[in-house]
């Protein structure tokens, strides 16, 4: 039987009950998962927009509708609202949406414009309702399936910078003025693998690297994604792993105690990421790789 795609039951994503779920909330910026039922009987939805905010659609379909125009929006778009701005969507069809939104301060996206050499104008960041799906939001739509699906901070925070970086560069005719990072940028980037080799356990926080490095968050994520093909957050992750199956090979360490040496703050999170990677648990991992006692 064929799978209804456009049914929010059949994505692959944490189960929740309709409505908006807080995943993360601060003064910089925000994210929220919006799991929608609704169908094409339902009543507009309307509203206004507190902060800036980008929601990336990651199923379903509906019509947006803002001081910037009006857009029928699936998967891939990025939906758009302007600080104080109204809003209208109205849905066009049944089976739902899920999208994953963030909010965010106007001292980020300001960040992330300087990085781009994009000017942006305070409460009027955006110009247009929605950025379409296109060929070069990929990798930042497909962040945004991997932070909800997975959960964290640096993941929500990674997916919620390049999100921004997809929508004002969009803004800007699809280029910006950033050129290709430096000898010196390049070589920051290595003095980070070789940290993150040294201390994955501990402070890899985007925050902490882009200190080390003296860049800003945005600058420091996007000449590390070029330059590695990751974002920190997966390099680290990556690195963590690497870490874990090694211990798990060599010692016979409780696994709750592999997972915090080698850098997770929790046991789930762990055995989610190992088992995603590896094809199996840490445990069944182990008892597959540990050498056999000698008789």
């Amino acid at each position: 039987m064929a799978r209804n795609l456009g049914n929010v039951a059949t994505a692959p994503f944490p189960v929740r009950p309709c409505g908006f779920h807080e995943l993360i909330r601060d003064e910089a910026w925000g994210a929220r998962d919006c799991v929608c039922g609704l169908g094409s009987r339902a009543r507009r939805s309307q509203g206004v927009h507190p902060r800036a905010r980008i929601a990336v659609i990651l199923s379903g379909t509906f019509q947006a509708r803002s001081s910037q125009g009006e857009m029928l929006v699936g998967p891939g778009a990025f939906l758009l609202g302007n600080a104080a701005a109204e809003y209208e969507y109205r849905h066009v069809d049944d089976g739902g949406d899920r999208s994953l939104v963030f909010d965010y301060g106007e001292a980020l996206l300001e960040e992330v414009g300087r990085s781009l050499g994009v000017h942006v104008r305070g409460a009027r960041s955006f110009g247009q309702v929605a950025v379409p799906a296109s060929p070069g939001s990929v990798r930042a739509v497909a962040l945004a399936h991997e932070a909800l699906r997975y959960g964290g901070r640096e993941a929500l925070r990674e997916a919620a910078l390049l999100g921004a970086e997809v929508v004002l560069s969009a803004q800007n005719g699809g280029v910006h003025a950033v050129a290709e990072p430096s000898a010196t940028q390049v070589r920051q980037v290595a003095r980070m693998l070789r940290y993150i080799e040294v201390h994955s356990a501990g402070d890899c926080s985007l925050d902490a690297l882009a200190a080390l490095a003296g860049l800003s968050r945005f600058h420091f994520l996007r000449i590390f994604q070029k330059q590695t093909g990751q974002t920190p957050r997966q390099y680290v992750i990556a690195t963590r792993l690497r870490v874990a199956a090694t211990t798990l090979r060599t010692t016979r360490l409780p696994v709750t105690q592999v997972s915090l040496e080698a850098g997770f703050g929790d046991l789930s999170h762990f055995t989610t990421s190992f088992t995603q990677a590896f094809g199996t648990s840490p445990r069944a991992y182990r008892l597959r790789h540990m050498p056999r006692a000698a008789h």
